[in-house]
């Protein structure tokens, strides 16, 4: 596969890159992304959203245009569910300084998907932030692979 290929590199596409060079490391990322997207604990679609919330935090424009991991809605956030608006302002502090999460703001996680989808949102946060991350430096570093902003 040669980077005329390639879509616009975003965590959606992030495991094409690595496999061109990487072949078992690229499965071995692919399958965590995939068991994120999976767990029980937490909704796809309010991961979504955490998703997005991290990529405009990131100024990743590839990752916003990149196809959704899960569907969501167009609803604005204002009137998003209790459990939605929790973990998106979880995730906005998370993307910002994860030292800043506040014990309020892990509480009203945990009062809508317990203390497993407390932990579930941490774990995939970091994983959905790395990936986001891996995506910009492989499109800074990458010859062919173009700005990835």
């Amino acid at each position: 596969m040669d980077a005329t290929t390639l879509p616009p590199l975003s965590s959606a596409s992030v495991g094409a890159v690595l496999a061109r060079s990487g072949g078992e490391l690229a499965r071995c990322h692919d399958s965590l992304w995939a068991a994120v997207w999976r767990q029980p604990h937490l909704p796809a679609p309010i991961l979504e959203l955490c998703r997005r919330r991290l990529a405009q935090l990131h100024g990743a424009t590839h990752e916003l245009a990149a196809s959704p991991a899960a569907p969501v809605g167009t609803t604005p956030d204002d009137d998003l569910p209790a459990g939605a608006r929790a973990a998106l302002e979880f995730a906005e502090v998370y993307g910002q300084d994860p030292q800043a999460i506040t014990d309020e703001l892990a509480a009203a996680v945990k009062a809508q998907f317990g203390d497993a989808g407390l932990v579930a949102l941490i774990e995939a946060l970091g994983v959905i932030d790395g990936r986001i991350r891996l995506a910009l430096m492989l499109g800074a570093l990458l010859p062919g692979e173009g700005a990835h902003g």
